[in-house]
């Protein structure tokens, strides 16, 4: 019964399946014809949107071609015009050329009608004038043949009677000056020394106070360190200090030292320089002195080696070129150990005496103020203190004016400035152990010098 009840279910259930299926076929039909339907509408739009812009770009093609045509023939108008334009203004500017050739070569032509008019004119007037000039130089040369006939007759007697006067004004003058000159400076029987010309000494030590008095150009100036920027008195110190030292060990004269030290000092008072290049003025310095003063002159390369080799050649024979047209090549003068020689003669110095006095001037060459004083005020300091020194009596002649000045009667130079210049050394003597600027010191300390230096040091 159980199976009759199932198998009536089934058929029941299968029958119901069948009617199911069947209304769903057909729906699904009408689904696909609808889908084809609008499928097709839809085509048909796209085609249309589709040959629509092409119509469009169609259109906008033909337009873009009219316009480019438009612009192509205002192009080609312009063109034209332009062309014309510049054809029209080539013939104005050929027929305005031609124009101004032809009055121009009227013009020429004309002038030079005019000219050659003038020029026979201008050679007529030409040659009178040179006729008349002739005439005129002859007649001037006649009258200055005589004049200078009667002139040279007049200026050879002027000057034979001039020679003869000078002849005797000189010999005057001259016997006048030594008879002065034997009583105003030294006595001639105190000096036993054959090699000096005792007749002349007054007249010598005499020309050197003129040339003193006359002095070189430029002079030095010794406030010229406030005017110098790289450099002070100290570097001033150490660059004399080392020539002094180069100038014992090369053995040269003392006027050379002197000298080396009066051109450094005058260059300075001009010019500016540099701290690299002071060292190089001292030892082209020291060339120029040995080149008037020495023998046996050291060469270029000698002077540079000095240096440690920090110049060259080239550059030492510039600072020369430099140096001598800024001193125009004026460099001679009475140096401090001239004057003192004679002094030392007259007052009748040992050995001992003169080495303390060159010991005492080469001392002071370091100090700036060496160029404050005279050459023969600074001998007549020296000559006092050495004097003073070893307790001679008659120290007190040694700053008669007479020895440092031709008039007496200047008031510029008197006592003080000897006693003055005398302090000045002395003050640089006793502290010169106090600095590093020895030279000079042991220079003097050897017996050649008669240990000069140790004896004033130990006193």
């Amino acid at each position: 019964m159980v199976n009759s009840n199932n198998q009536s279910c089934n058929l029941k259930n299968s029958k119901s399946n069948r009617f199911h299926n069947k209304s769903d076929d057909k729906n699904k039909d009408k689904i696909k014809e609808t889908e084809k339907e609008i499928k097709k509408d839809n085509n048909i739009t796209i085609t249309q949107n589709r040959t629509i812009g092409n119509i469009k770009k169609t259109e906008l093609k033909i337009k873009v071609s009219q316009i480019d045509k438009k612009e192509k023939k205002v192009n080609k108008e312009n063109r034209e015009n332009k062309e014309n334009k510049e054809n029209k203004e080539n013939k104005e500017n050929k027929e305005n050329k031609e124009n101004k050739e032809k009055i121009e070569n009227k013009e020429i032509k004309e002038n030079k009608d005019n000219n050659t008019e003038n020029k026979d004119n201008n050679i007529e007037k030409i040659e009178k004038k040179e006729t008349n000039i002739k005439k005129e130089i002859e007649i001037k040369q006649k009258i200055e043949k005589k004049d200078n006939i009667e002139i040279k007759k007049e200026n050879l007697s002027n000057n034979k009677e001039k020679i003869k006067n000078k002849e005797k004004n000189l010999y005057k003058v001259y016997e006048v000056d030594d008879e002065k000159l034997k009583i105003k400076y030294f006595d001639i029987s105190k000096i036993n020394n054959v090699q000096i010309p005792k007749d002349y000494i007054n007249v010598i030590y005499y020309n050197l106070l003129k040339e003193e008095e006359l002095g070189i150009k430029p002079m030095a100036d010794y406030t010229y360190m406030k005017r110098q920027k790289e450099i002070n008195d100290k570097m001033r110190s150490i660059l004399v200090d080392w020539i002094i030292d180069v100038h014992f060990k090369f053995g040269f004269t003392d006027e050379t030292l002197f000298m080396t030290i009066s051109i450094i000092d005058r260059y300075l008072s001009i010019c500016q320089i540099t701290r690299t290049n002071f060292q190089l003025l001292g030892i082209t310095a020291l060339m120029i002195a040995c080149k008037h003063e020495e023998i046996d002159l050291p060469k270029i390369e000698d002077f540079v080696y000095i240096t440690d080799n920090a110049y060259v050649k080239d550059e030492v024979i510039k600072m020369e070129e430099d140096i001598l047209y800024k001193l125009n090549f004026s460099f001679l003068y009475p140096s401090p150990i001239k004057f003192f020689e004679y002094l030392s003669l007259h007052f009748n110095f040992s050995k001992i005496h003169h080495m303390t006095g060159k010991y005492l001037m080469e001392s002071f060459l370091l100090d700036v103020k060496n160029a404050k004083y005279k050459p023969s005020i600074i001998s007549c300091a020296c000559a006092y203190i050495v004097m003073k020194f070893f307790k001679m009596p008659n120290y007190h002649e040694s700053y008669n004016k007479k020895y440092y000045i031709i008039d007496e009667s200047v008031q510029k130079y008197s006592e003080h400035n000897i006693k003055e210049c005398a302090k000045d050394i002395c003050l640089l003597v006793d502290n010169i152990n106090k600095t590093n600027y020895q030279a000079c010191l042991k220079k003097y300390s050897k017996p050649e010098q008669e240990k000069v230096s140790l004896l004033i040091m130990n006193n």
